[in-house]
């Protein structure tokens, strides 16, 4: 691991960095268990939200649409939030998805200076037998010297739920499966891609849609799962071809060796069109409407 590439996940990006709201992140100490507490502190989590005790109206349901965390903080501000540290009532919290839960984490530790990346792909834990669509905070462990996943949205009540017996705050491929790790897992036919997905969503088209989002993550511009642009994160299975499959394969294969050769990867991924997020957001459409 290089010293450049480290330096390159504790600074900020467009999604992570905070301008007018510095004073809501002062003094945020250099500990993953605190940052964690600290973004459970100031979300809730969309589908979880009625073991919470929080009705979800129209206006609510709108809240894990503003994408950045700067956007979050002035937000929470309005309700009354002057720090995240603050422990508030769950219906004074934000509404928001695991993305948000991973942004939040990765923009906490890089304000404490700790190289951090929100990661996109399939969790084990909350059906089992099931990859579902999920996102974690990659950070780097000095320590360790390794990259350690952890997920910022699993509390107490949650783990409770998921009966989870093991360190959500050190998760294992048994546990979490990257959009590239999963794409490789489907393509060599280790796993039926059909156990991908979330709700009514399921299959090669969402693994592909989650790889989409990871990679362009690794380069600091993690996405919502609904937002659209042209390109692969849309394309239908059915017209997939092989060429389009020798593509997503590279991208994959880079992907995954990020840390031994980001300027292949990043060359690659910014250099194609139907694989990066549009240098003008304006582009990017909702998948919904």
């Amino acid at each position: 691991m290089t010293s450049e590439l480290l330096e390159y996940y504790r600074i900020h990006g467009p999604m992570t960095e905070i301008k007018t709201m510095q004073h809501m992140v002062a003094n945020v100490p250099a500990d993953i268990e605190t940052i964690v507490r600290y973004v459970q502190n100031i979300l809730v989590h969309q589908h979880w939200s009625s073991a919470y005790g929080v009705e979800l109206t129209p206006e609510r349901e709108r809240e894990p649409l503003l994408r950045s965390f700067e956007e979050k903080l002035v937000f929470l501000s309005g309700r009354g939030f002057k720090h995240v540290s603050d422990e508030k009532p769950y219906q004074d919290r934000m509404i928001g998805i695991c993305r948000d839960y991973s942004v939040a984490a990765a923009a906490l530790c890089r304000e404490a200076g700790i190289p951090a990346r929100a990661r996109c792909g399939f969790a084990t834990y909350f059906d089992p037998g099931k990859y579902g669509d999920h996102w974690v905070l990659e950070y780097w462990n000095d320590a360790e010297q390794r990259w350690v996943m952890a997920d910022a949205q699993l509390d107490g009540l949650q783990q409770e739920k998921l009966q989870i017996t093991f360190n959500t705050l050190d998760l294992t491929d048994d546990h979490f499966l990257t959009g590239p790790k999963a794409w490789f897992k489907c393509r060599r036919g280790e796993v039926d891609p059909d156990l991908f997905g979330i709700f009514q969503w399921w299959g090669y088209g969402y693994v592909l849609c989650n790889l989409i989002l990871d990679v362009n993550s690794l380069l600091k511009m993690p996405m919502q799962p609904w937002d659209g642009w042209p390109g692969y994160k849309i394309l239908p299975v059915d017209e997939w071809t092989e060429a389009d499959l020798a593509v997503i394969d590279e991208l994959a294969a880079l992907a995954l060796a990020v840390d031994n050769d980001f300027q292949s990867f990043a060359q690659f991924v910014l250099g194609n069109d139907k694989i990066r997020v549009p240098s003008d957001l304006s582009a990017v459409f909702d998948l919904n409407e």
